[in-house]
């Protein structure tokens, strides 16, 4: 594990943290990123106190705001030249429509502007650095969701539960699209369910009030649970020559890659799409070579 250097977003609280502080004990280069300061520096010293590990860095940025996104991604390719693995775990669930910094739907503007604009600032140097894995944590909930192009936004008839599986497919078709693209050049892309997980993602909103929570208890798991297929893509030498595949838990410890069918031409077009709404924060020359 010494050597590369892993990038964990949204790793304060409960799937982030926990692939963290697995990736510390097993003596890696591990950057933490949050979005809340004194969180931030809480789970900082509780992973380094727990670990031992003295190769642990904090990054702050709060991913409604794509300024402060792309401020994250130059500096962590200035500061952590040697970034190997990037693992896009942040995530929001929401009951109420909210307006991001840059005027997007929060949900979308989080789960999914948000790791697409880091990753393609990051990509540069993931390629320098090959063999390079970028990792999407994203939900079986995506079966319900759906890319509507004319309300990608959802300012019409929003429901939470229903954006955030929209979200959950477009991390999906964004890190196939991405995988294919990659092809060859020692940086794979691949995505994942975790489980369902027991963490503060049920008690951040109303969606599961009324009993909604503790019906679902029953079935859930820990969060050092939720790590295990996150790290398994993230660390295991034969997930290196995983590319473009979709991942779940199988049974209590065991892995399994789902064949999913899904639509190339969408995935194409919500990444033109995304291309040209992050172009402020790309940079024409940038866009347009990840447009090409």
């Amino acid at each position: 594990m010494n050597g590369p250097t892993y990038l964990v977003t949204g790793a304060t609280d409960g799937i982030g943290k926990a692939t963290a502080l697995a990736l510390a004990a097993r003596g890696a280069r591990v950057i933490i990123h949050g979005r809340n300061p004194g969180k931030l520096e809480d789970a900082l010293g509780q992973i380094r106190a727990a670990t031992g590990n003295e190769s642990l860095h904090a990054v702050l940025a709060d991913f409604a705001s794509l300024d402060q996104v792309a401020e994250l991604g130059a500096r962590v390719r200035t500061d952590f030249p040697g970034l190997r693995v990037l693992i896009n775990n942040a995530g929001l669930l929401t009951d109420r429509w909210q307006r991001s910094a840059d005027g997007f739907e929060m949900t979308f503007a989080v789960n999914y502007l948000a790791p697409f604009l880091l990753t393609l600032v990051l990509l540069e140097t993931l390629l320098a650095n090959a063999p390079g894995r970028i990792v999407n944590v994203a939900s079986t909930a995506l079966g319900g969701g759906r890319v509507d192009f004319g309300n990608l936004r959802l300012e019409r008839s929003f429901d939470g539960w229903q954006a955030y599986a929209n979200t959950k497919l477009m991390n999906v078709l964004f890190s196939h699209h991405l995988a294919g693209r990659l092809a060859g050049s020692g940086v794979v892309s691949n995505a994942l369910c975790p489980g369902l997980i027991d963490t503060n993602f049920f008690h951040t909103n109303s969606i599961f009030a009324g009993g909604g929570y503790e019906r679902l208890k029953p079935g859930m798991r820990s969060p050092a649970d939720g790590a295990l297929v996150p790290l398994y893509l993230a660390t295991d030498p034969a997930a290196g020559e995983i590319n473009g595949a979709f991942h779940v838990r199988r049974g209590r410890d065991g892995l399994q890659a789902v064949g999913l069918e899904w639509d190339r031409v969408a995935a194409a077009d919500l990444w033109a799409q995304s291309i040209a709404s992050l172009e402020p924060w790309l940079g024409p020359a940038m866009a347009g070579g990840a447009a090409g």
